[in-house]
């Protein structure tokens, strides 16, 4: 994965040296950390989740209303990165935008989006080898927060997000059904 999907984890690592990151983190990933990290550079995405994951046990102490706080954190960077990011009174279409950035981010097909209706998105988030059960669900909360985020910001309200299967339920994927009322 691109190196701007890790930056945010490496900068609170290096901000919280005193943790047991070398609990969480194997040898090489720290060497990678305290290097210089490149935006549009290349990362192994085992690298991300173990990021991830560290960060989630050692900063966010495992609270995931934080961790859906920093998804929504998430889509107000994404947009001040991508002023074309938003459609205004379209969240629809802000979503397949969404959709298209992460395809530019990842070696793999991170996401998939299927529109039921202009208020109604199916969401299939296709599992990685996450080293922990727990990393899962940190996934998807994180994702979550960043998609309803974004489709407030285009103007969506009353917005639902919910977790339809899981890879935890045997799914291949996790699915998300994302609702809201029309601006």
């Amino acid at each position: 994965m691109k190196g701007n999907v890790i930056l945010d984890y490496v900068k609170m690592i290096r901000a919280n040296p005193h943790l047991p990151w070398s609990d969480h983190l194997q040898p090489g990933d720290l060497e990678v950390i305290n290097q210089l990290i490149l935006p549009a550079s290349w990362y192994p995405a085992d690298l991300f989740l173990r990021v991830g994951l560290a960060v989630f046990k050692l900063v966010a102490k495992e609270n995931y209303a934080l961790l859906h706080a920093y998804g929504r954190a998430l889509a107000d960077k994404m947009h001040a990165e991508n002023p074309g990011l938003l459609v205004k009174g379209r969240p629809l279409d802000t979503l397949h935008k969404y959709r298209a950035i992460q395809d530019r981010l990842y070696s793999f097909k991170a996401l998939d989006t299927e529109d039921i209706s202009p208020q109604h998105m199916i969401v299939r988030i296709y599992s990685l080898s996450l080293p922990e059960d727990i990393g899962i669900a940190v996934y998807i909360e994180q994702i979550s927060g960043t998609m309803e985020r974004l489709v407030e910001l285009s103007g969506g309200g009353q917005v639902r997000v919910q977790l339809l299967e899981s890879v935890l339920q045997g799914a291949k994927q996790k699915t998300l059904e994302i609702t809201w009322e029309s601006p």
